[in-house]
């Protein structure tokens, strides 16, 4: 771990700041552990043969998912969702966008039409590279790091996943360290169990083909017995790509998955439970992508074009993540559950970055390609024109990046009665620490031909630099229920020190801050199934490391106010949120746009107002026999809008010339979502609409012009399960039923497409 750091003699001292909190996060961890296994409990005096099998021996070996049954979501104050597994299943989406869409709230910012590098805000918080949101597997984060450059170049694969928690409101503050929009944790395959029987399969393998060379693998198998368990579990997906490249060439992907889990645990009816959990994977991805559009007249005659100057473009990475999980039972009150975690990224992406010397940016040319200066730069892009000066050079950038996350983290439960009222008291403690390590080469290429050839030129450093990050996160949360009335109330404090070293210019920066977040949450049954709900909650993003001092961290006070009803077969809830921010932040990125001299450069937005409205409804219609016909719907819906308080300047491009009242670009005013299902005994099929309304590209007022606005989008999907029998089944996904050709995004550069008409056929068995 990075406790040490290197003094003037090039010895590695400990940082003194750090090491207090390291010994306090050691002696809480020990005192915590030492508490839990000395209380004692009401079955100390009972027999083996007096116990009998329960819930809470049931439960024990299942792997603990944050937001609990749908009875306790019902009753949390606060924003709390989970895409099931029926529904994960049910659609067979790889791409987390399309996962979300059911979620009210989220919102996505579409790049390349698989989901590689998703894009997702909630609440107004941004949708870059999802650096605004606490992302989370098994509870624990796995943005590349998480602290430090948060931006989530690694996203797990959905086919791993068995549910989806998405948290927004009070609830948010428990899993930092972004508590401005919310947070998301993806739930990894549970080991299965030992039993036979359908519902509890050892195994499963399948396998699908589809539109534009779409392959998969996917299968997995493990066992369990009352003291022991594992699972492994491998991924392939491939595909050639919709895209056309000039010149012809992939515009696809590979990417490999591998997981391995663990457990070992005493006896469930013991009476202090212990169980050991232990995780390791494996991933990688090689993809032929690119940041580069196209210009509007290129994408209404054919939007699956791609440029010639992109043929270089592909990104190259592999990740490792470790785990190792203790978790303690007494029997009684009390439950606690440590994990050490450790995460390896490393990555290098070769893209088009620009053209040489003082000539336009990507994002002018392609805007306005026919002006004098910009047609000769559009006809080397595309292929049309060689290149003859030096200006004319296109420039590939080799980005690379290497990432460490580490830390351990604590999470004490205590479910006490205290004068008649039920308490669910969660402290969570975590420790952690970061890193990223960029090396940032670019090397001139030459238009030949309508191919790019090296110009001879040696390569050259653009970025070279190391951040880190330290962090001591404590939170405690308490949870109230009296009668029909349910309080949640806890504070978070997050104490960072950040340091950041120029390799270039020797230039070194260090940061430390430390905050307190609190939130406060009600929910009350008022009549029958109605419950109304209220939160308040502080927002906060940390300050990414080698920022300048006057950039402070993101902060806001976020307010919700909403009902929710929900009976044996219809659930209903409407949310109205508004969003106060003292100070919103940004940064400047390759994926937003911006140039290689200004990466990384972070600023103050200043004070913005978002205000809008969540609602989501479904219902099960049954009919025919003992009611084996099913209907079920659900339909969601978001409203947002936002208002800057304050005009500044910034060279990130959608946020260059911001003026008061002007409104945050990439956030839709309306979102639509409906499901609708058919289901038998031994089928299934099902229908999605998603509507997304145009979203401006550039903060602005008014009505935005063609130039600096995305298109609406309709977007209709289908899916059909057949079942041969209990263990085979047959599907079939049709995305994009009608082929909307919509414009997405214009970031990073130029006019970009959705995911056109797929086909997905497949084969899944059970054993």
């Amino acid at each position: 771990m990075m406790l040490a750091t290197p003094d003037a003699d090039g010895y590695r001292r400990l940082k003194p700041m750090m090491l207090r909190r390291a010994g306090l996060l050691s002696v809480l961890v020990f005192w915590s552990h030492l508490a839990v296994a000395q209380t004692p409990t009401d079955s100390e005096s009972e027999t083996d043969a007096d116990r009998q099998p329960g819930a809470e021996q049931a439960t024990r070996l299942e792997s603990v998912t944050i937001t609990g049954d749908a009875v306790a979501r019902e009753k949390t104050p606060g924003s709390v969702h989970k895409v099931e597994e029926q529904s994960l299943q049910q659609w067979r989406y790889m791409d987390v966008h399309r996962v979300l869409e059911e979620v009210p709230g989220v919102y996505v910012r579409q790049e390349d039409g698989y989901g590689l590098r998703p894009n997702i805000g909630m609440r107004g918080s941004g949708s870059d590279r999802s650096k605004k949101i606490a992302l989370m597997e098994d509870g624990i984060l796995f943005a590349p790091a998480p602290y430090s450059a948060p931006a989530a170049y690694y996203f797990p694969l959905m086919a791993r996943m068995q549910s989806v928690e998405v948290f927004k409101g009070p609830s948010a503050i428990q899993y930092g360290p972004n508590t401005v929009g919310g947070a998301i944790n993806f739930v990894s395959r549970d080991i299965p169990g030992g039993d036979e029987g359908e519902e509890d399969n050892r195994g499963a393998l399948d396998l699908a083909l589809g539109s534009y060379g779409f392959g998969k693998v996917h299968g997995y198998y493990g066992d369990s017995t009352d003291r022991y368990g594992w699972l492994l579990e491998g991924v392939h997906l491939q595909a050639s790509g919709f895209k056309d490249l000039d010149g012809g060439g992939d515009t696809g992907f590979d990417k490999n998955d591998i997981l391995l889990k663990a457990r070992y645990n005493s006896d469930i009816y013991a009476e202090v439970y212990h169980q050991f959990d232990l995780k390791i994977g494996y991933a990688d991805e090689v993809s032929d992508e690119t940041y580069l559009g196209l210009t509007d007249a290129d994408f209404d005659a054919d939007p699956l074009r791609r440029y010639a100057a992109s043929q270089r473009d592909e990104m190259d990475w592999d990740h490792q993540q470790y785990s190792l999980s203790h978790y303690m039972d007494p029997g009684g009150d009390y439950a606690i559950n440590t994990t050490l975690y450790r995460r390896e990224f490393s990555r290098v992406w070769d893209k088009l970055n620009g053209f040489g010397g003082d000539a336009p940016t990507l994002q002018s040319i392609l805007e306005q390609p026919d002006t004098p200066v910009n047609t000769s730069f559009y006809d080397i892009l595309t292929g049309q024109a060689d290149s003859t000066t030096s200006t004319e050079t296109l420039l590939l950038g080799a980005n690379g990046r290497d990432f460490v996350a580490q830390g351990i983290q604590t999470q004490i439960e205590w479910e006490p009665e205290i004068a008649g009222s039920l308490h669910a008291v969660t402290l969570g403690i975590r420790y952690h620490e970061d890193e990223i390590v960029r090396n940032h080469t670019e090397r001139g290429y030459l238009m030949q031909s309508g191919q790019l050839v090296a110009d001879g030129n040696p390569e050259r450093f653009t970025t070279r630099n190391r951040a880190t990050a330290e962090a001591l996160a404590v939170h405690l949360h308490d949870t109230v229920s009296v009668g029909d009335l349910t309080l949640s109330g806890g504070v978070r404090a997050e104490m960072i020190d950040t340091d950041f070293t120029n390799r270039l210019n020797g230039q070194t920066l260090s940061r430390s801050d430390d905050i307190l977040i609190p939130g406060l949450g009600v929910s009350y049954r008022a009549v029958g199934n109605l419950r109304v709900l209220a939160g308040v909650h502080k927002g906060f993003v940390p300050v990414p490391p080698g920022s300048d001092d006057e950039v402070e961290p993101e902060e806001s006070i976020n307010y919700e106010f909403g009902l929710r009803y929900n009976s044996a077969d219809l659930r209903a809830e409407a949310i109205g949120f508004y969003n106060d921010y003292s100070n919103l932040t940004g940064s400047c990125t390759f994926s937003s746009g911006c140039a290689a001299s200004e990466l990384d450069l972070g600023f103050n937005a200043g004070e913005v107002d978002i205000w809008g409205l969540e609602a989501e409804v479904s219902k099960t219609f049954a009919t025919g026999i003992q009611g084996r016909l099913r209907f079920p719907v659900k339909l969601t819906y978001t409203w947002t809008d936002s208002e800057f308080k304050n005009s500044f300047t910034s060279p990130r491009p959608d946020l260059s010339h911001v003026r008061v009242g002007d409104a945050l670009p990439y956030l839709p005013e309306h979102q639509l979502t409906l499901k609708a299902a058919v289901t038998q005994f031994n089928w299934r099929a099902a229908l999605a609409i998603k509507y997304v309304a145009e979203m401006r590209t550039q903060a602005g007022s008014g009505e935005p012009s063609s130039a600096e606005r995305t298109d609406a989008q309709t977007v209709v999907d289908l899916s059909f399960d057949y079942q041969l029998t209990d263990k085979r089944q047959l599907y079939l996904t049709v995305q994009n039923l009608f082929n909307d050709e919509s414009i997405v995004a214009r970031r990073p550069f130029g006019a970009r497409p959705g995911k056109p008409l797929t086909l997905t056929a497949g084969f899944k068995m059970n054993f």
